[in-house]
């Protein structure tokens, strides 16, 4: 059983209490640190409001996070590729026996 833990994470100058499992701590902890980081970069860059900012931030995390999806995701060439070295290697396997 893990253990839950409270956290206060401080967000674009905002505070905002968590309890979250003991384990995760050091990533609340380092997207804290991304988000802030986000912010202040934008603050640098144009004037806004606190939502914009945060807006931003977020727009910029989940556009990293569906380049890393579709960097990791198998296009259909590669698909064909692997299903003729299955098909290989089974032919290879089934000659052995």
């Amino acid at each position: 059983m893990s253990q839950k833990l409270n956290i206060r994470l401080t967000i674009a100058g905002k505070s905002y209490p968590l309890s979250i499992e003991r384990e995760n701590e050091e990533k609340y902890r380092r997207a804290e640190v991304e988000i802030n980081e986000l912010v202040t970069e934008f603050r640098g860059r144009f004037r806004a409001e606190n939502e914009d900012y945060l807006a931003m931030a977020a727009l910029q995390i989940a556009l990293a996070n569906i380049e890393m999806e579709m960097s990791r995701s198998l296009g259909d060439k590669e698909v064909d590729a692997l299903a003729q070295i299955d098909r290989r290697l089974g032919n290879y396997l089934d000659a052995l026996e």
